[in-house]
């Protein structure tokens, strides 16, 4: 039988010490013969990885930059997005954002106000619990050569309609595309909006969305006169289309201003769901368990068939989410 002769306890300590330098320096070697460029890029794009998974948003308040009175409904999108969000009516708004939004600028808007950019990194940078603060200034329009000035028209904004910004705080603003469709009329809903004065100027309309799902949905906006209690005829000259993405969940809001609708007494704003994909459901729109006083809801399977009110078993629940901005005249 053949004896292993013990090792030192120290002497092994050696060996183990000389073997770590030993694979170091190899470590040390690979490094230099493949360059350690790659190494780091390979960390960045780790770390873009992980960060996909992050979700970002940005809350604020819009504000006059006079007054820091808060700014209703003003627009808040990404420079180069075509998806915006509208403040409350408290100049409140909530934008949720892509990773690489960060480097990319805000863009505010208000009706009379000049518009203004800001660095998506910057404003995160300094957002605190309370959000941050978003100033515009009025337009100031100097008239050359002029000694009478005339004064100048006053709107004021009001919304009508039910449920108005009720049910989340995430509000999504769209231009319609105002280009024809091809695809095969869909199932219409809509509501009655009562209006109260004589003439107003139709700004936008909103509805709200319980979820888009997991395909983006195309959407027609429409509005009809009322004759009998029931929508008759279609308001809008051209086709106000608008494209949402998958998985949005909040307010949509169609900016109509560029179609110079005037009202005069009341008419049924309607949604025309033109998905290919997917069938309105009690689940597509936000929904209320109490019917607001006065409230009528219109709905029809298909272009060619009869308006019902509120007799399709589409409609479980008692109340939908619908409102118009209105201008009118001081």
């Amino acid at each position: 039988m053949q004896l292993t002769k013990p090792v030192h306890p120290s002497l092994s300590g050696l060996l183990r010490h000389r073997e770590l330098r030993a694979f170091n320096c190899l470590l040390l070697f690979v490094l230099v013969s493949i360059g350690i460029k790659p190494i780091l890029q390979l960390n960045h794009q780790l770390k873009d990885a992980l960060f996909q998974d992050d979700k970002i948003s940005i809350t604020g308040t819009v504000l006059d930059k006079a007054t820091d009175t808060p700014i209703p409904f003003a627009s808040v999108s990404v420079v180069g997005r075509e998806q915006h969000v509208q403040s409350n009516g408290k100049g409140y708004f909530t934008l949720l954002l892509r990773p690489e939004d960060r480097r990319h600028s805000l863009r505010i808007s208000s009706l009379g106000y000049v518009s203004r950019e800001y660095k998506v990194e910057a404003l995160l940078d300094k957002a605190g619990s309370g959000g941050v603060s978003l100033f515009l200034e009025l337009k100031h329009r100097s008239l050359k050569e002029v000694e009478v000035t005339a004064k100048a028209q006053k709107w004021k904004a009001q919304r009508v309609g039910y449920h108005i910004d009720e049910g989340t705080s995430f509000h999504y603003r769209f231009t319609p595309s105002g280009t024809a469709y091809t695809v095969t009329a869909g199932q219409e809903i809509g509501t009655r909006i009562r209006v109260k004065r004589k003439q107003a100027v139709l700004q936008s309309v909103s509805f709200g969305l319980a979820g888009s799902g997991n395909a983006a949905v195309k959407v027609g906006v429409k509005l009809y006169s009322i004759k009998d209690n029931l929508p008759y005829q279609n308001l809008l000259h051209k086709p106000a289309i608008i494209s949402i993405e998958p998985h949005h969940t909040g307010w949509i809001t169609v900016d109509l201003e560029k179609h110079n609708i005037t009202v005069e007494g009341d008419f049924a704003l309607v949604v025309e769901w033109l998905s290919e994909t997917t069938r309105l459901n009690s689940g597509s729109l936000m929904t209320f368990a109490t019917t607001p006083k006065g409230q009528v809801t219109y709905y029809r399977a298909a272009g060619a068939e009869p308006w019902r009110i509120r007799k399709s078993t589409l409609l479980d629940v008692k109340s939908i989410g619908m409102y118009a901005t209105l201008l009118y005249q001081r």
